[in-house]
């Protein structure tokens, strides 16, 4: 088994107005992950599942926040003086929101469109077919028609964070999905 270690901010002492503002973070509707896998068992799409690792860890702050040095790392000469965060840490309040402003602000670059209905799903429309995305904070599925865009943005998520590519969705939110013949059963 591997020890696993990650400094963590103590978020319960953040002040609302002070060190954040906004927490609030969109996560997919159960309707639309229910749409989403339906759409794919009607057409015999593919049905991907990544992971991004340390998800929180890539948001950008926006507000100025500041850390008290981890005992055993404290910089020789620095002690008593604090760090100031660029990027979100676990533990505090901002960092799923900051996490989501990150993640749809790459997938737009790649050409994907934000749903006006569910923030959580980007498709995007080609000659080739279309693409769709649903992302439950740092858990992303990805079908479509257009396999090779599927690829190809598999590629660029890899490229832009530490991803885990799961393979085929066995299992998501509590819905699992079974392949059988070409077919999909949730």
């Amino acid at each position: 088994a591997r020890l696993k270690a990650r400094l963590v901010a103590k978020g319960y002492a953040q002040v609302y107005g002070t060190d954040y503002c906004e927490t609030f973070s969109p996560v997919a509707k159960m309707t639309s992950i229910r749409l989403f896998i339906s759409l794919a068992a009607t057409h015999s799409w593919e049905l991907h599942q990544l992971d991004i690792k340390n998800a929180f860890l890539h948001g950008d702050l926006k507000e100025e926040v500041y850390v008290e040095q981890p005992p055993g790392f404290v910089a020789q000469g620095e002690q008593g003086k604090v760090c100031r965060l660029k990027k979100s840490l676990y533990g505090l309040k901002q960092s799923p929101r900051a996490w989501f402003g990150k993640f749809s602000q790459v997938i737009e670059k790649f050409g994907i469109i934000k749903s006006n209905f569910d923030h959580s799903v980007f498709y995007k429309i080609s000659r080739e077919g279309i693409i769709l995305l649903v992302v439950y904070v740092d858990d992303i599925v990805i079908t479509g028609s257009d396999k090779k865009g599927i690829v190809d943005l598999k590629t660029f998520i890899q490229a832009q964070f530490h991803t885990k590519d799961l393979g085929d969705l066995k299992y998501f939110l509590g819905i699992e999905v079974i392949r059988d013949n070409g077919h999909i059963f949730m």
